[in-house]
């Protein structure tokens, strides 16, 4: 068993201890939290040998070959430098960070160390989006437009004490906390996206965080999505794919988000013009479980993650970009302009647009 640490003992937290559970690849080993109560029962729960309150611990721990970070946004960064400096890779909650060149800081720390850096957007691991994937590229189909929904009610039972109305980052509000998963698995599909329009509306979580986004993203291939996004309705997780073959319409019940048998309750269609939408087979799989034992592997030099440092940065990117646009009355705003002010170089810039 490859030994995990983990930082952070929060809802996200116990997610991942779960999935490590479903493993015969990796076990998480040590935890860390400030509260010794938090830890304490984290580490009970999910029969995790040891903890502290401080991650040079966990760092020292000879168990813990890989770590993984599921902190409030604003530390991400911070921590995962940490992380590599030991040389162990590290997985990252999304978002990367909440600030593009602290972002592009830890992607160049990665790569001068030779230690990955991966980040959770497991969305995009279900089976749906990889099936959606494959039929466009065997059927040699082009996608035109696309669209997708994330949403969830949980902006309404927020505590007036949580990091997500406080930390940095917040300004982005549902779109960097739910909306950005969506986002990620577009441009996995469509590819960077060059430009974005975006809009939000707020009243649920308070005057400053927005509580519904919508985003439209230009691709560099000249394609279009749309993300909608929102923290005050039932659950809902939709992907819809125009594609110059058939449309690709894929839903997943969100109350088997965290599950490893999502993909169960998942339904892909194709809707051929003229005829009746056919539910394409989906494979199973446990996204969750899948990245760590990913990240397990890396640490043991066998693969590399596949979400990597650059996803997660054109994610963030859409985002900040998706913030400056709402601020503007919905002006279109190009993400490379955001990558330049953060002091991305040419090289940096050819491997984040291509």
């Amino acid at each position: 068993m490859i030994g995990l640490g983990i930082l952070g003992t929060g809802r996200w937290a116990g997610a991942h201890a779960r999935a490590a559970s479903r493993s015969d690849k990796v076990k998480i080993v040590h935890c860390v939290s400030r509260s010794e109560r938090a830890r304490t029962a984290y580490a009970a729960k999910h029969n995790i040998a040891s903890h502290s309150e401080d991650i040079a611990t966990l760092l020292a721990n000879p168990s813990v070959e890989a770590v993984v970070v599921a902190t409030p946004n604003d530390l991400h960064v911070e921590m995962a430098l940490q992380v590599l400096e030991t040389g162990k890779p590290v997985l990252i909650d999304k978002p990367i960070s909440v600030d593009l060149s602290e972002g592009l800081a830890l992607a160049r720390r990665s790569i001068e160390l030779g230690v990955g850096v991966g980040v959770a957007h497991h969305p995009r691991r279900m089976a749906g989006h990889r099936k959606a994937a494959a039929w466009v590229a065997e059927n040699n189909a082009t996608v035109k437009l696309a669209y997708a929904n994330f949403s969830n009610i949980r902006g309404t039972t927020m505590k007036p004490d949580a990091w997500q109305r406080f930390a940095r980052g917040a300004e982005a509000g549902v779109l960097i906390q739910v909306g950005i998963h969506p986002v990620d698995t577009m441009l996995s599909l469509l590819g960077p996206a060059v430009g974005v329009n975006a809009q939000f509306s707020y009243g649920v979580v308070g005057p400053e965080v927005p509580d519904t986004a919508t985003v439209t993203m230009q691709h560099i291939n000249g394609a279009q999505s749309i993300v909608a996004t929102n923290w005050s309705t039932p659950s809902n997780y939709a992907v819809d794919l125009l594609t110059t073959k058939g449309n690709l319409l894929f839903s997943a019940n969100h109350a088997w988000w965290t599950h490893p048998d999502i993909d169960a309750h998942s339904e892909l269609l194709l809707d051929v013009d003229g005829e009746s939408p056919e539910p394409l087979p989906l494979s199973s799989g446990d996204p969750l479980r899948d990245q760590l034992e990913e990240l397990g592997a890396s640490a043991r030099g066998e693969s590399n993650m596949t979400i990597s440092v650059w996803d997660g940065l054109r994610a963030i990117g859409v985002v900040l970009s998706s913030v400056d646009s709402a601020r503007a009355n919905g002006a279109y705003i190009k993400t490379e302009i955001k990558f330049i002010e953060a002091g991305a170089t040419t090289g940096e810039m050819k491997q984040l647009f291509g």
